[in-house]
Order: structure tokens, then sequence, then C-alpha cells
């Protein structure tokens, strides 16, 4: 509980969270989401990778074969999968099950937007 309230404090006076992200730079809708977050006040870290290296992240984060999209992002050790809006990776943060968070990726993700729907991972 006091973790949950922590949160709370720290996203009402804007604090911002950071998130390592790991992409291929030739993935054209991946900066245009990075920026999207940045806007919504988080800070993005861009890791540039090859894509057997992004492969091996995802391996390594333990993000499901079946969830996997062009980028993952790595926020207090928890992973983040496509274009998760901003409001699940607050949901995630709050959570002590999940290990992670996805959203499949849409028409929305194709144009480098956040998609609709997500999934938190335990």
């Amino acid at each position: 509980m006091l973790r949950v309230l922590s949160l709370l404090l720290l996203f009402s006076f804007g604090f911002s969270f950071e998130l390592t992200a790991f992409y291929n730079p030739n993935c054209g809708c991946c900066h245009k989401y990075f920026q999207i977050l940045e806007s919504k006040g988080f800070k993005v870290k861009r890791v540039a990778l090859k894509p057997r290296e992004v492969l091996r992240k995802k391996d390594e984060l333990g993000v499901p074969i079946d969830k996997r999209s062009c980028h993952t992002m790595v926020i207090n050790g928890k992973f983040v999968e496509g274009h998760v809006p901003a409001e699940g990776i607050r949901e995630l943060l709050k959570s002590e099950k999940a290990r992670g968070v996805y959203s499949p990726h849409g028409v929305l993700s194709g144009w480098g937007k956040e998609e609709q729907v997500y999934e938190l991972i335990e």
C-alpha cells in the first residue's frame, strides 16, 4: 500500500520515470511512439540494437513469444512491450504482481501512436 501511495505522489508532482528502450533504429514507428511518451512526462533512454540483439534482450526479460513487438522497454526492472498507452505503463508501476505490460501491434502502432488496449503480464 505504501508503494502505491508513493507512486501516486510522484506522478501527481510530475516526477518523470525513465524507460530504457531497446529498438531497431530502422523501425519508423518507434521514434514517434517514444516522443509521445516523452510528451506525457516519461524520459526515454534510447538504445539502438541490431534485430537479433533486440530478440536476445526480449529473451533475457522473459517477454512471452506471442506478445513480442518491434521494441522492448524496461522500467523499474519490468518490461513494456509494444505501443502501450501511458496509463498502461502507470498501471504496471502500481502493480506488485505484474512483470510486464504489452499492447498488440495494430493500426495505431504502425503510425507510431499508442494502442488503446494493453494487458499486464504476471
